[in-house]
């Protein structure tokens, strides 16, 4: 009798293990993986830092060219990651970005790299990861609302919420600047996520470094000084940059846009005024010393462009003419200058793209990604 009231306490006392109530018990395994697991990047964006997004009514990233000399603009490389062993396998992740296709020389096809080794590349920034919860999910559902995010295949908004609300993906971050005169167009961002075993397939999308003119001036009058009616005065500019000391005449223009660029300039009547045959007064304008690009005949408040085009961080001499058909005395005036867009590239460069190399003319400006306070987006 004893041995059975010591058997039945036995039982009892399993059982007061699953107690209270009946419990589905099922079975865990686990399989150390031999080179089978594998990272992936579930979907990908990009920001800029001070803007976010500079025209967000456009699908994608727009970014806007500084359109001054020596500056740069921080863009955000974002991308969310998992593992199918674990997102803590993941070690690193990387962006191959690539210039635009037809972009000139020094951007041009001539320079290959990346993983996917292309020409066109640019650079290769590494990530840090960022994190994971619910500051990860803010981050990324306002970058999906600015309509920024590109997905992977098999994914999507709902998907990687989830995944980021339960931590089982996690957002990277990688920082680096644009140059003010990188060119125009589509920029190529391939991102990848690597483990021990490899690289990740790579997710691609493209940002836009939008096409937009800009010059700059080393000179604030031009002073054509005692001239005959009726006599071309030509007032010669110089290819010397003296931004710090403007002064009059000697003049010079660079490009600080991101596209070839053409010069536009617009004269007022300087009070000579008209009469029934037309304006007292014309001008003549020249950017270089080539008479092929000599425009002749330019009439007060008539906007003409000149025809040939500053290239990318390029400058040049600016040659101003007058010549009075009626008139005395003492006579000023103000003279406007703007750009145009000379883009698409092509390929090769034609002659019309002129200028001296101005990147010796200005100290380059911090990167943004390194200064301190800059923080993602």
């Amino acid at each position: 009798m004893k041995k059975l009231i010591v058997l039945t306490l036995t039982v009892l006392m399993v059982l007061s293990l699953v107690a209270p109530g009946i419990a589905l018990a099922g079975t865990t395994s686990v399989q150390i993986n031999a080179g089978q697991n594998y990272a992936i990047v579930k979907c990908k964006w990009e920001v800029v830092a001070d803007t976010y997004d500079d025209d967000p009514t456009q699908a994608g990233l727009q970014v806007n060219p500084p359109r001054v000399a020596g500056a740069m603009r921080a863009i955000y490389y974002y991308a969310v990651v998992t593992h199918t062993a674990g997102v803590a396998n993941v070690l690193r992740v990387d962006a191959d970005v690539y210039h635009p296709d037809d972009s000139p020389f020094p951007y041009d096809d001539s320079v290959v790299g990346g993983m996917p080794y292309l020409p066109y590349f640019k650079y290769e920034v590494p990530f840090e990861p960022w994190g994971t919860g619910d500051a990860a999910e803010v981050l990324f559902s306002e970058a999906d609302m600015h309509n920024l995010v590109t997905y992977a295949s098999d994914y999507d908004y709902d998907e990687v919420l989830d995944e980021l609300d339960k931590g089982t993906a996690e957002i990277w971050v990688g920082c680096a600047a644009i140059d003010y005169e990188q060119p125009a167009g589509m920029y190529t961002v391939w991102v990848y996520a690597a483990d021990v075993t490899g690289y990740s397939d790579p997710l691609v999308n493209q940002f836009e470094y939008v096409p937009m003119c800009g010059i700059e001036v080393d000179f604030d009058a031009v002073d054509f000084g005692p001239t005959n009616l009726g006599v071309d005065k030509m007032i010669s500019g110089d290819k010397d940059w003296n931004p710090n000391d403007p002064d009059t005449n000697n003049a010079t223009v660079r490009n600080v846009g991101n596209v070839w660029t053409s010069v536009q300039v617009t004269f007022d009547d300087m009070k000579f005024g008209k009469d029934l045959n037309g304006w007292n007064v014309e001008f003549d304008a020249r950017m270089g010393s080539d008479n092929a690009y000599h425009e002749v005949g330019i009439m007060p408040y008539e906007t003409r462009t000149l025809t040939n085009a500053l290239g990318l961080s390029m400058k040049d001499e600016l040659d101003f003419s007058i010549k009075v058909l009626k008139g005395s005395g003492e006579h000023s005036g103000t003279i406007t200058l703007g750009c145009v867009e000379r883009y698409p590239f092509v390929d090769p460069v034609p002659p019309y793209v002129v200028g001296y190399d101005a990147r010796c003319d200005y100290t380059p400006q911090p990167n943004p990604c390194l200064e301190d306070g800059e923080s993602p987006k």
